[in-house]
């Protein structure tokens, strides 16, 4: 891999665990890793199909969703730079991904086997820390999805996701933000149009 993106490695992944993760610890662990690029619409992962990799997005954006039986998409949740990404159910189970996971733009990622991040992982603290943070973001990301759906209204719902991601509105088509947020376009359209409730 090109020492150029250790040092963009690197510091996503020290923003990630909140800590520094050593240089050293990065350039053994990436040796047989690769760097990926995606135009926008390209696939990282289709449903359907079987791999072991998993993604570390070092630039760009992708949206991760389901397709129902009728050709419906449901968007499950977004991957953007810093942030890990694979279908983690497909890699437990040895099992066909039932995930898309696609591009929104230019992205890179960094690309490593999930069986050698386990390997990884036995002989090194710190991918075990990596491996256990990367599972409660996911977990408390999960859960807060959940309970917005169930305690906020769409408006609410919207508003929080524009303060926590003030930027993804202009990268992000709005039928995909509307199916995140559990809401039809129509309606996500009408809130957009309202003016923004006074504190």
């Amino acid at each position: 891999m090109d020492s150029k993106y250790l040092l963009p490695i690197k510091e996503n992944l020290d923003r990630f665990i909140g800590n520094d993760f050593p240089i050293n610890e990065i350039k053994k662990s990436v040796s047989d890793a690769k760097i990926e690029k995606y135009s926008p619409n390209e696939y990282f992962i289709c449903a359907g199909e079987t791999n072991r990799k998993i993604g570390f997005v070092i630039k760009g954006l992708f949206r991760v969703f389901h397709t129902d039986m009728e050709g419906n998409e449901y968007t499950k949740n977004f991957r953007s730079t810093g942030h890990f990404m694979s279908s983690m159910a497909a890699l437990l189970l040895t099992a066909p991904s039932r995930l898309n996971i696609q591009a929104l733009e230019y992205s890179e990622v960094v690309c490593i086997n999930y069986d050698r991040i386990l390997q990884l992982a036995d002989q090194s603290f710190l991918w075990q820390y990596l491996l256990r943070k990367s599972a409660e973001a996911d977990f408390l990301e999960k859960e807060q999805r959940e309970s917005d759906l169930l305690y906020y209204s769409a408006q609410d719902r919207y508003l929080n996701f524009l303060e926590k991601h003030p930027d993804w509105e202009e990268r992000i088509r709005q039928r995909f933000i509307a199916s995140y947020l559990g809401m039809t376009p129509e309606t996500l359209s009408r809130i957009r149009g309202k003016p923004a409730p006074r504190n």
